[in-house]
């Protein structure tokens, strides 16, 4: 039997281990110190410790251990049969001793062995528990806020998510926001639906900041389009009943990516009425060029800018045009990208970059491009005089002159032929004054003047029979001699030229 009397020795009055309490959910960055679930309070708190030095409990010198909580002391214990067993070293707080208590407490214990002095336990490290009962309280008026661009007219579209693919909607404050708690979000056909989009747990970096959820552009689609109705709860770690629901957002959902409507655009001094697909456009009615617009119903976003493509782009007459007109789309293409299309039929497209960059072309218009009418060309001229005199000619030949024609442009082409009878064999025969002539950027504005296209005396006009009347023809080419007005080549049986006859004389 040990001898009585109180133990001072430094094992006696050292500190004790720090008491643990097992059901206290696992520490998280930021979060409370021991939290004890809501569901731990409804039975007596068990507290566990180690076993203290010298420990030998008998009846006559038993041991005993004492719990505080912020110094008031809310449970012992006796044991009086060595040796104490390791699941015997607990201590259960009575359900009574914390109620009414809230927050951060701290929890310490003294224990007292068969030798210790009454008046002087050992007594433990302390240790924080965190006790928190209140569910997370929503305002009244708590509910999902979604970006400006969504609301209103609480439209969310598929060019709204090309930016990011979700939309990030922000939580009212509420009362009291702690690491650990969990928003859930729903997302339903229904008022009264039960559809979970899903959850976000609060961590040290976001619980103090303002809140957000972003929801994200595969679910919006995978619930396909239509009105939807959102709003959200949010559970506390400790296990609290859930705060009351947020008040309900509805949505107009049109997430499901499709095809843009980019009808054709039109030629407004074309034939034909309404918005079509193709049209007739009379040059005489482009000697100002021509004017594009776009259809009403084109799906065009903000920020936007449709260029219109005429003609193919990188070939003879095309231009790409930028829109003088933002408010109904109005496009300007100048008059000289009219004449290498006559007598062709050429694409109108607009097309335009996304915010994503990706390029988005209209439906086709086609445009047929008329011939310019023969009777407007202007026929070549003698320089010297009607009727020709072989004895006034110059030594060079005679001069034919052309007077500007509509639509002329520097690298159009002209031919002159001239044909007569052959004084010798009575013969017609030919000769080639300009051959293919590339039109130069000064012919453009003044024709083709005196000394540019000769019949020359002594090879041709010599061989002609006087009295007979000489034909001149002129061929242009619109679209650099590619076609020749509408042939593939210089054609005398073309009825599109103009001619000039003159009597050659002594």
């Amino acid at each position: 039997m040990p001898e009585s009397g109180p133990d001072t020795s430094p094992e006696n009055t050292r500190k004790l281990v720090a008491p643990r309490v097992p059901v206290a959910l696992p520490y998280i960055d930021g979060g409370d110190i021991n939290l004890i679930p809501v569901s731990a309070l409804v039975q007596p708190l068990r507290v566990t410790f180690p076993l203290w030095q010298n420990s030998l409990p008998s009846v006559t010198f038993p041991e005993r251990v004492r719990l505080f909580l912020d110094d008031d002391e809310v449970a012992d214990k006796l044991w009086t049969v060595h040796p104490i067993q390791p699941e015997d070293l607990f201590v259960d707080i009575p359900i009574d001793k914390l109620e009414n208590r809230q927050g951060a407490l701290v929890l310490r214990y003294d224990a007292l062995n068969w030798s210790g002095d009454p008046d002087n336990p050992a007594q433990s490290d302390p240790v924080t528990i965190t006790i928190d009962t209140r569910s997370p309280i929503l305002p009244g008026t708590s509910k999902l806020q979604f970006p400006a661009e969504i609301l209103p007219p609480l439209q969310l579209t598929a060019y709204y998510l090309e930016d990011e693919d979700k939309v990030r909607a922000h939580i009212p404050a509420y009362t009291t926001p702690k690491v650990g708690d969990v928003i859930t979000w729903y997302w339903d056909r229904s008022l009264s639906g039960t559809i979970v989009g899903g959850t976000k747990e609060l961590n040290a970096q976001d619980y103090d900041q303002p809140l957000f959820i972003d929801i994200g552009g595969d679910w919006i689609r995978s619930q396909h389009d239509g009105e939807r109705y959102v709003w959200y709860t949010i559970t506390d770690r400790a296990g609290n009943p859930a705060s009351g629901q947020s008040q309900v957002q509805m949505l107009i959902v049109e997430a499901q990516p499709r095809p843009r409507s980019l009808p054709p655009a039109k030629v407004v001094e074309a034939w034909g009425t309404g918005w079509p697909v193709r049209g007739t456009l009379e040059p005489t009615d482009a000697t100002d060029g021509v004017n594009v617009i776009l259809n009403p119903a084109s799906e065009l976003y903000p920020g936007e800018i449709p260029q219109v493509q005429w003609a193919v782009a990188g070939q003879l007459g095309a231009y790409l045009a930028e829109p003088i007109s933002a408010n109904e789309w109005k496009y300007k293409i100048p008059k000289e990208y009219m004449a290498p299309h006559f007598g062709k039929a050429i694409p109108v497209v607009y097309h335009f970059k996304d915010k994503l960059d990706k390029t988005h072309e209209s439906a086709n218009y086609t445009l047929t491009v008329l011939n310019y009418p023969a009777d407007r060309l202007p026929a070549p001229e003698s320089a010297d005089g009607y009727p020709l005199s072989l004895d006034k000619v110059p030594p060079a030949g005679a001069s034919i002159t052309l007077r500007r024609w509509p639509f002329s442009a520097a690298q159009q082409r002209i031919s002159i032929f001239i044909e007569g009878i052959e004084d010798s064999s009575g013969r017609t025969i030919r000769y080639v004054s300009l051959d293919k002539h590339e039109v130069t950027p000064a012919q453009a504005i003044a024709g083709i003047a005196r000394g540019e296209a000769l019949i020359p005396n002594a090879e041709f006009l010599s061989c002609i029979k006087l009295g007979t009347q000489l034909t001149v023809k002129a061929y242009i080419s619109f679209d650099n001699g590619q076609t020749w007005y509408g042939h593939a080549e210089p054609n005398p049986a073309s009825p599109h030229l103009r001619w000039m006859k003159v009597t050659l004389v002594a």
